[in-house]
């Protein structure tokens, strides 16, 4: 209905919103009445909506779960398999392993020292006399004393450590290597010229002692690092059905050990059927999330998400399968929230929904080729493994320090080499140093005999904290290649041979003869690897403290400007 304003002509339409005849309401607009129902009575017929297939809504579920508790944990993938303590943090089993001898050779000074300390403390807290004190106490800084000097600076460990040179000179004949005492500790020395009571109470603070720096310093399992892969490799047993099952991490780079890290080795056979397990009567609720359709008639959705305003162009054909399945489906998913233990590995027996008619209707596990939102990767052939639900024992708070050492690999085009660079290795402090504020190395250059002639040089020098990665055979008669750690000559002007500079940090492990790396694992654009303080609690409250590595992308090519067999002007000219 519209009045019409008319001066002569018509100049203006304007519609009257409220009804006449209501009293000037909506009563009747909002009704939406139909004219004709029987058109919607057949268009219910037409899409079987009689059959009441989606007219109940879910009010109670039982759901029966069988768990089974992770039993071991296995390093390296095929090491030796250790029980799984309840409350450890699979990250503190994953990244706190050592090698056989790691921990003693990877203290740092301080550390070392600190630990000698306490041990001296804690034979103060012993019934032994002062004067036994004393004498006890020479016998240890005799037997353990942290390492002196050499005779050949240049020989010195620390030669490029000013600071850790600083400390070991003040705690020189002070305290005892802390390391090197738990090792001559725990093979039953003992200070010579005790009593049988002396050695009882030298004993018990060395029991004492032992079990500290085990707690502390010693590892917990064998190293689970992969030093060819650059990453760390791991494993975890169970037996659901009384069927042993592994779930292995083949690519663990560190962090927060989740379930998609992990691959299912269940077998070739299905696992047995689920024989009992745990009943849980629970209420389910619907799923809700920003911009779902709403229920009620003249209720409007989440203005903050426009599910149809998502654009998607001609091959965007899954984004558009997501936003018609919210907009049809969107209101038809429900929750059953249930509590599970960690540690464990789930699986659902059956599961029992009644719905608001009464009616009780029994699902069963669905079965392989059916649709889920996450099942494990057969570690055979990469298809969906069984419905197993992992629920690991990670670390509920973590927190990471400064990185304490970091490696660069990269390469070098130009020079055909790769190279692992030592940006920051953890000096005798325990602190951080880095390597590229070290003074420099003499030059190498001859001096030429002729002031105007050319000097020769064999090749051009390279930062000390520059390691090269010599490409070498992967085996023998082999045209694949794998990166073999080494070492660039240096010399003196005299042509004598400078020491060689070798790595300082864990990562490149110095003290090991020959050291490789997988060719692929070291790409153009390079891999960063850190070593960083962590400290997390446990299930059980306990702390944890440990040093992990983390790897990830690198910078991309590095270039070194070595050079062979140049001829560079003579000092002073241009």
């Amino acid at each position: 209905m519209f009045d019409v304003m008319a001066f002569g002509q018509y100049h203006r339409l304007e519609p009257v919103v409220r009804p006449s005849g209501t009293g000037g309401q909506l009563d009747e607009a909002l009704a939406a009445r139909v004219a004709d129902p029987l058109f919607l009575l057949a268009r219910q017929w037409q899409l079987a909506e009689f059959t009441g297939e989606d007219g109940g809504s879910p009010v109670w579920c039982r759901i029966d779960t069988e768990s089974t508790p992770l039993a071991a944990f296995r390093p390296s993938g095929d090491g030796t398999a250790v029980p799984l303590q309840k409350g450890v943090p699979l990250e503190y089993l994953a990244e706190a392993g050592a090698a056989a001898g790691e921990p003693a050779k990877g203290l740092p000074l301080r550390a070392s020292a600190r630990a000698g300390r306490r041990f001296l403390d804690t034979l103060r807290t012993q019934s032994l006399s002062g004067a036994v004190l004393e004498q006890i106490d020479s016998a240890v800084l005799a037997k353990a004393p942290l390492p002196e000097p050499p005779a050949n600076p240049e020989e010195d460990p620390l030669r490029r450590d000013p600071a850790g040179r600083a400390l070991r000179d003040v705690l020189a004949d002070r305290v005892p290597d802390g390391a090197a005492l738990a090792g001559h500790l725990d093979g039953g020395w003992r200070p010579p010229g005790l009593t049988g009571a002396q050695q009882a109470s030298f004993d018990r603070a060395a029991e004492l002692w032992l079990e500290w720096f085990g707690e502390r310093y010693g590892p917990p399992v064998p190293s689970s690092w992969a030093r060819e892969r650059l990453e760390h490799r791991f494993a975890v047993t169970a037996a659901p059905g009384g069927r042993p099952v592994t779930l292995t991490a083949p690519e663990y780079t560190g962090g927060a050990a989740d379930a998609y890290h992990f691959d299912l080795d269940a077998g070739p056979t299905p696992l047995p059927e689920p024989n009992g397990g745990t009943a849980a009567e629970v209420l389910p609720t619907r799923v809700t999330y920003p911009g779902m359709p709403a229920e009620r008639w003249w209720e409007f959705e989440d203005a903050t998400v426009n599910l149809p305003a998502i654009g998607a162009g001609v091959p965007d054909l899954a984004r558009l399968l997501v936003v018609e399945f919210a907009n049809v489906y969107g209101n038809d998913h429900w929750m059953i929230p249930l509590e599970l233990d960690t540690g464990a590995l789930h699986r659902i027996a059956e599961l029992t929904v009644v719905d608001t008619f009464e009616e009780t209707t029994t699902l069963d596990p669905a079965e392989d080729g059916h649709w889920s939102v996450f099942r494990l990767t057969n570690a055979h052939d990469g298809k969906p493994g069984p419905p197993l639900l992992p629920l690991l024992p990670t670390a509920s708070a973590r927190l990471e320090g400064a990185a304490v050492e970091e490696v660069l690999f990269a390469r070098d085009e130009m020079a055909n080499l790769g190279f692992a660079i030592e940006r920051i290795v953890q000096s005798a402090t325990g602190r951080p140093r880095v390597r590229a504020d070290e003074p420099p190395d003499a030059d190498p250059q001859v001096p030429p005999t002729d002031p105007a002639a050319l000097a020769y040089r064999l090749l051009t020098p390279v930062p000390a904290n520059w390691i090269p990665l010599v490409p070498v055979p992967l085996e023998a008669g082999s045209a694949a290649v794998c990166l073999r750690r080494g070492q660039i000559p240096r010399f003196r002007p005299n042509g004598s041979r400078l020491p060689q500079v070798k790595a300082a940090g864990r990562i490149l492990e110095p003290e090991v003869k020959r050291v490789f790396f997988r060719d692929e694992e070291v790409p153009r654009s390079g891999v960063t690897v850190t070593r960083v303080p962590v400290v997390a609690r446990g299930e059980d409250g306990r702390v944890f403290q440990w040093v992990g590595r983390r790897v990830r992308a690198g910078r991309g090519e590095a270039s070194s400007a070595l050079a062979f067999d140049g001829a560079v002007p003579p000092r002073g000219t241009t």
